[in-house]
Parts: structure tokens; sequence; C-alpha cells
């Protein structure tokens, strides 16, 4: 599918699950921890790896955690984690199974009778440790479900969410800073600042706003440097693409993480960055020789209005070493 169709959409939801952790069959991949109170073991290392959506060399040299995440029976995928810190940066490595790369997400697309959204949802993981949920070292992240709702479940909880989006900026080093917190009507809210994206979309909604420059790589990121305003009078060739949101660098609070993913041979591979301590109070801080504990969300081209939409993990204690 190509990488130039991108799109928007973003729902919540969670439902009850529990399941036991699977380590990887690939030895290959590098050895796994052993177990001491904690799962996945946050290797300290002088410098962090460089920012790349790649099992590298480096990689090899860290534990791996495998965890499976879970839709409903016979639905399951495993995701092999990896961690490193630097001292000032913590960085965490995914790689689950997915035989297709969905970044379209109702991207427009021109034909004869003018421009339509295409079908398709993009691709996504999504991190969400605890900060101060009571119920979240036992529920994971069923603690943030009520009534229907995603929000923490006293006043003054909250969870902190990494949400890569593979068509929202996802390739291109950027991953969605957001958080939970008990409130009826955003329980899942984003965090201060600005998001790595914005809508392309003309004021009457039947259309795209922007289109790419006439010699712009389109593999690249759809951006304001890479893009020009559709004129009245623009009649591209059927099938000619644009993504649905144009991209951009997300400021503030929300945009504390750097990440950046790839797919290949089956696989998605995804890198996140952080600081251990952001100093913003809608993120978790880390500290060496303290654990903390997340739960991992894999969408497979789909949105997310219900818990049945996305597999869930059981929780994963994190130590920095």
């Amino acid at each position: 599918m190509s990488r130039t169709l991108v799109a928007v959409a973003l729902g919540a939801g969670c439902m009850a699950l529990a399941a036991s952790a699977a380590l990887s069959q690939d030895a290959k991949e590098g050895p796994t921890p052993q177990s001491q109170g904690y799962d996945l073991l946050g290797k300290k290392v002088d410098k962090g790896p460089e920012l790349k959506g790649e099992v590298t060399d480096a990689w090899k040299q860290a534990p791996m955690h495998s965890v499976r995440a879970i839709k409903g029976k016979g639905d399951d995928v495993t995701v092999d984690l990896r961690a490193m810190h630097d001292g000032e940066y913590l960085y965490i490595l995914a790689r689950w199974p997915d035989a297709d790369m969905s970044i379209a997400k109702k991207g427009w697309q021109y034909a004869a009778e003018g421009w339509t959204q295409v079908k398709g949802d993009e691709d996504r993981i999504a991190l969400a440790f605890n900060v101060s949920t009571a119920a979240f070292a036992e529920k994971g992240c069923t603690a943030l479900c009520h009534d229907g709702e995603m929000k923490t479940g006293a006043e003054g909880e909250k969870a902190d969410l990494w949400h890569w989006k593979a068509a929202r900026g996802g390739l291109h080093g950027y991953c969605d800073d957001q958080h939970f917190q008990f409130d009826s009507e955003k329980g899942r809210a984003d965090d201060e600042g600005s998001s790595a994206y914005k809508d392309n979309q003309a004021k009457e909604g039947k259309a795209p706003l922007r289109r790419w420059k006439d010699d712009a790589d389109k593999s690249g990121p759809f951006t304001e440097d890479t893009t020009v305003e559709v004129a009245a009078d623009f009649k591209p060739e059927a099938g000619y693409a644009v993504p649905s949101v144009l991209l951009r660098k997300p400021k503030g609070s929300r945009g504390d993480i750097d990440a950046v993913g790839s797919h290949a041979d089956g696989h998605w591979v995804v890198m996140f960055r952080r600081k251990l301590d952001t100093g913003h109070a809608d993120d978790a801080k880390f500290e060496a020789g303290k654990d903390a504990m997340f739960a991992v969300a894999i969408f497979d081209n789909t949105g997310a209005s219900t818990g049945s939409e996305h597999k869930k993990s059981r929780v994963v204690r994190l130590r920095l070493e």
C-alpha cells in the first residue's frame, strides 16, 4: 500500500484480559533476561543507539522480553521488547509480526469523477505507563476502563500513553504523547502542546487542501515544505494520491517522544526515545534501579472506537539497570 496515503483516527477502549508472557523462539535476536522481580531489563549504556526502526547490533546486546497482545481467543500477536538507558534517555524497541504495512487511512485519491477517500486505516503501537493508577499493577490497561470509557479510576490518578501512529508521523520520527486521567469527557487526553499532524482537507471537506509539489520525494514526509495548495484547475491523472494529514514538528509536552518505525519481512520494528524525566506533570518519570509498569496495545489497520479493535498485553515490569 502506498506510503503516501496517510490519515487521522483514534478512539479508545479496553476489555479485561490476562495472558502469560512467552519468550521468543528466535535465539539469534539476542539474549533473554533472567527475571528477578522484573520482566524487561533496561540495559545501562554509555551512549544510546541511533534512532532507527531496526534490530541493530547494539540492540541485539540488550535483553529481550516477549509478551503476547491479545484481542480474543486465537487472535494474538507476540511483541518482542528491548530497552536501554544512558542516564538521560530511555530507549525502547518493539518488534511484532504484521503481514501488511497499513498507512492509508482514508487518504485522498483522484479519479475521473473527482476526489474520494480510500479505504484503509493505519498500524499503530501504544505503550501505557503507570504514573499513579492504583490498580494498574494488577490489571494493566483494564484499570483504565470504567463504564465503557477510558480513564483512570479516581481523582488524581494518571497513566502516560506513548502512541506511535504509522500514518501520522510514525515513519518520520514522531510519536504522540498522551495520557489517561480521571475525567468523564476526556479520560484519554493529549499532552499540552500540538501534535505531529493536522487535517489536509479543504473547507467543504470534499477534497484535500494541499498536494505534493511536482518535484517532491513522495516517499518522504508530507509537509508544508513538500506541498502546495490545490488550485481550482488542478486535474491530475486518475489514481493520483495524497495523504489526508499534513505532518509537522510537534510542540510542547505532546512532542516529548522521538520514535521511528520500519516495516520489512512481515514485521514492524519501532524504536522510542524519551528523556527519563521530561519535567512535565503529564509524563511518567523513570529512574535507574526502580521499576516502571506498562502494557502494550497493537492496532492492525484499525481505529479504536471500542476495546475489541486492538490487541492488549498483560503488565510488563521494566527495571532500569
